[in-house]
């Protein structure tokens, strides 16, 4: 797993599901365990589901990021290499 999923699962789950049975134990109706746990659930299932991408999301300009790359070959790429992806509609 990896280094999001273990933030997730310390700051968000485990508190979670604590305050969940916490209300539980004190207030001794089902229903509220039930709510809550299908609730973390879904949560849950939003979170890691995954994302996918429409055409349209690949429509844009590509070119080498001079920011986060340095040098003689990136300032090479960034002068010859760029591209226009545009979907037919």
């Amino acid at each position: 797993m990896g280094f999001g999923f273990n933030l997730f699962f310390i700051f968000i789950l485990v508190p979670l599901t604590g305050i969940l049975l916490i209300a539980w134990l004190l207030s001794r109706k089902l229903w509220i365990g039930i709510f809550g746990l299908a609730l973390l659930s879904g949560i849950v299932q939003w979170l890691t589901s995954k994302t996918e991408l429409d055409k349209e999301d690949y429509n844009g300009e590509y070119v080498v990021n001079r920011d986060y790359f340095e040098g003689e070959q990136t300032d090479w790429q960034y002068n010859h290499f760029r591209f226009c992806i545009v979907t037919p509609r």
